[in-house]
């Protein structure tokens, strides 16, 4: 029921905006045991892309500014991060994999557009990093993390297709997806 509900409150996000991110996504975030565990857990990740054929590049910024969501409330974050960005498809997007000073580490992945291999792939990669975090904590709107249930990703992949084209066919000129510069995905753009 909570899958319907979500799925139906991003239909009506998109319906409502002109330009939205509501695809199937993974959210995840954690903290490494210590700053050993944040090497050994980059270099999984990339030897892991890299066997996969997938692109990797630093992602290490000696000064940044994010703000971070911890249960609902904005948490800002000035300093370091260490960390990849890895581009497993080109309708994924970027999965950054960042950690500040503090071993913490938030973002989230867009699948939707890049298929369910693609999505088990990276959920597949998350639970190889898994020993290296004291925490992870991972929200899969394809319902795939902890179930490992293909149909129920493909079902819900499937669902939000259907919604996307239903709202391009009814707003004349809406069109989608839209890679962003950033790599980010727009649905559908409605002018």
């Amino acid at each position: 029921m909570r899958k319907i509900t979500q799925l139906v409150a991003a239909f009506l996000l998109v319906v409502a905006s002109p330009g939205v991110r509501a695809g199937v996504t993974l959210h995840y975030e954690g903290a490494a045991k210590n700053q050993k565990a944040i090497t050994s857990a980059l270099a999984t990740a990339r030897a892991e892309a890299q066997r996969l054929g997938w692109k990797v590049a630093d992602a290490n910024e000696a000064s940044a500014s994010i703000t971070r969501t911890i249960d609902d409330i904005e948490a800002p974050y000035r300093g370091t991060l260490t960390g990849i960005v890895i581009y497993p498809h080109p309708m994924c997007e970027p999965l950054y994999l960042q950690f500040g000073s503090d071993l913490f580490l938030q973002d989230f992945v867009k699948t939707q557009f890049a298929g369910a291999d693609v999505h088990i792939a990276i959920v597949e990669l998350l639970h190889k990093l898994e020993p290296y975090f004291q925490t992870l904590a991972v929200e899969d709107e394809g319902e795939f993390w902890g179930t490992a249930d293909r149909t129920k990703l493909l079902s819900n992949l499937d669902a939000v297709n259907t919604m996307i084209e239903s709202i391009k066919q009814s707003r004349p000129g809406a069109k989608g997806p839209i890679k962003l510069p950033n790599g980010r995905i727009l649905d559908v753009a409605a002018p």
